[in-house]
């Protein structure tokens, strides 16, 4: 085994959990997974680190999910008033008690895990103002919009850290490929150390690389690639089922309004299948596995009144524009049979007009 010492680098899209079901789970199961096969493997050289700033999103975020749920159980509450006198005592969101249970909660799995905190840098404000300016990477421009604040506090932080740690390598796992360019930002790290800088975009990805570059001996590559190969020549049974599951009108989830003038704008049930990728894989037994799956469906969206008038009125499809929505999904795969299932199935908070997605 290597005996050079790593940090990997956890960003917010990597640990970001949205089960209505769990609002006090602050991570998912990326911490854990890493802390196992380290722990497993009795690894000491490599250290879990999150940035401060993204623990602080994190609890803001969940902080919004239990704001949104007591504001729609305060609605049912007073629509179901409409049908008489009901015992029922509308809730207030206590944003102190319900910020402090998070906070204990995200420290309790910070600990459990080994988890260590990189401080936010302080930046002078003229740094940013250039970087953004000059669109300097993790800084881009979208359109009209210039994005990437946050994720410039991160990497700066980052970089800060990198200053006061030399000859430790480096492992940033994050999804956003747009404004955390490898090419880019290991040419600026490699102004403050003579160490390695990875990017690593997926669970999967970051499990075969440890276990390659720390000489593990586990053969993650050659049984996430024969699983990976395995699971793709699935596809169209995948996404029927998880066509079938959207339609399911006893799913937590639901692929259409429940009524005309529910929403301003409405799904049709015509949708095509775009992509899918694989995210990650466990291995539950000897030939059974967890796999997590992105699956995107370009779907046909139109206003309200136009699906009115054109199906009630005048008996014809409406105009509607494609967007790209996209799905979470948990599979269990047992190989050898060749059996699949959708264990769970999670719509993304994210949708994108279809020419944004390449």
């Amino acid at each position: 085994m290597k005996h050079n010492k790593y940090k990997i680098i956890f960003d917010t899209n990597i640990v970001f959990c949205n089960e209505e079901n769990q609002l006090d789970k602050i991570f998912n199961s990326s911490l854990k997974e890493i802390f196992d096969l380290l722990d497993q493997n009795k690894v000491v050289d490599v250290t879990l680190f999150i940035p401060q700033l993204v623990l602080d999103e994190r609890i803001a975020q969940r902080l919004s999910n239990i704001r949104e749920q007591v504001e729609k159980m305060n609605l049912s509450l007073k629509n179901l008033k409409s049908l008489g006198k009901m015992n029922t005592k509308r809730d207030v969101f206590e944003k102190d008690r319900f910020l402090k249970k998070l906070n204990r909660n995200a420290l309790k799995a910070i600990k459990k895990h080994k988890i260590k905190i990189i401080p936010t840098t302080r930046v002078d404000q003229k740094i940013l103002i250039q970087r953004a300016l000059q669109r300097i990477a993790p800084f881009y421009a979208r359109g009209k919009k210039d994005n990437g604040f946050k994720d410039t506090l991160i990497w700066l932080s980052l970089l800060e850290d990198v200053r006061k740690t030399q000859g430790c390598n480096y492992i940033l796992f994050t999804n956003d490929s747009t404004g955390f360019k490898e090419d880019i930002c290991e040419k600026e790290f490699k102004k403050y150390s003579l160490a390695n800088f990875w990017i690593i975009k997926d669970l999967t990805s970051l499990k075969e690389f440890l276990d390659k570059e720390l000489e593990l001996g586990l053969k993650l590559g050659e049984i996430y690639h024969e699983v990976k190969e395995e699971v793709r020549s699935l596809q169209g049974t995948i996404t029927t089922k998880a066509g079938c599951y959207i339609n399911n009108p006893k799913a937590s989830l639901q692929f259409f309004s429940e009524s005309y003038c529910s929403t301003a704008e409405r799904e049709s049930g015509n949708f095509d299948f775009y992509s899918m990728d694989i995210i990650n894989i466990s291995r539950l037994g000897n030939n059974e596995f967890n796999v997590n799956v992105d699956i995107s469906f370009v779907v046909s969206k139109f206003k309200e009144k136009d699906f009115l008038s054109h199906i009630i009125l005048d008996h014809t499809r409406p105009e509607s524009e494609n967007e790209i929505v996209k799905y979470n999904v948990d599979l269990n795969y047992k190989r050898g049979i060749k059996s699949i299932k959708i264990i769970s199935m999670t719509k993304s908070a994210y949708s994108y007009p279809d020419y944004y997605i390449k």
